[in-house]
């Protein structure tokens, strides 16, 4: 009897600790906001072109969001968000891909996001950024009471803007420069810090 209680107590131990060490192998990683802000650098560089540059990255639960801008005009080039726990760097939904008329869907989803170039990817857009804002506000006030718009971001085609409640960022919303259409982006998750990068 006692041989067998040692046996499992044996086992036990051995389980537990095989426990542990699976664990520690098979945890998840997740990468800091100084780790993301390398991988959006290293793709920068990538790019190969020497007018863009980072302006901003921002953590959230789901991801990190990287702005590219332009250091000639100043504008929004492009987003891209980092997965947290692979570190992959990708185009951001909605409006970064189906919005964004010099840098958008067509370049981005042939991996030569530099390469093609959509028109038109004029300044000149019918929808002003403080009329962007106007109807960003008007869409929160009916769909998320008690926010209110923030920075705004202008991109070829669209504005982007932070949300807040209570002084504190709460996401992002983007208005089409063309036809005020508002997209809500859903997929960050709570916001957790910023970055300023310029």
């Amino acid at each position: 009897m006692i041989e067998k209680r040692q046996a499992l107590g044996v086992f036990l131990v051995s389980f537990g600790v095989l426990g542990l060490l699976l664990l520690s192998v098979f945890e998840p990683r997740y990468y800091n906001i100084d780790q993301a802000l390398n991988i959006a650098e290293r793709y920068l560089t990538s790019l190969n072109n020497p007018d863009l540059a980072i302006r901003e990255i921002m953590e959230f639960e789901q991801n990190y969001y990287v702005i590219y801008y332009e250091k000639s005009t100043g504008i929004g080039a492009f987003e891209m968000l980092i997965d947290k726990s692979t570190g992959q760097i990708f185009p951001e939904y909605g409006p970064n891909m189906m919005w964004n008329t010099k840098y958008g869907h067509a370049g981005m989803m042939s991996g030569g996001m530099m390469g093609r170039q959509r028109t038109p990817s004029s300044l000149q857009m019918p929808i002003s950024q403080s009329e962007a804002v106007t109807v960003a506000q008007q869409f929160l006030d009916k769909d998320y009471p008690g926010t209110v718009t923030e920075d705004v971001s202008p991109f070829y085609g669209y504005y982007t803007i932070d949300v807040t409640r209570d002084g504190k960022v709460y996401g992002m919303l983007s208005v089409n420069s063309y036809d005020g259409e508002v997209w809500y982006h859903n997929w960050h998750g709570t916001y957790i810090q910023s970055l300023e990068v310029a």
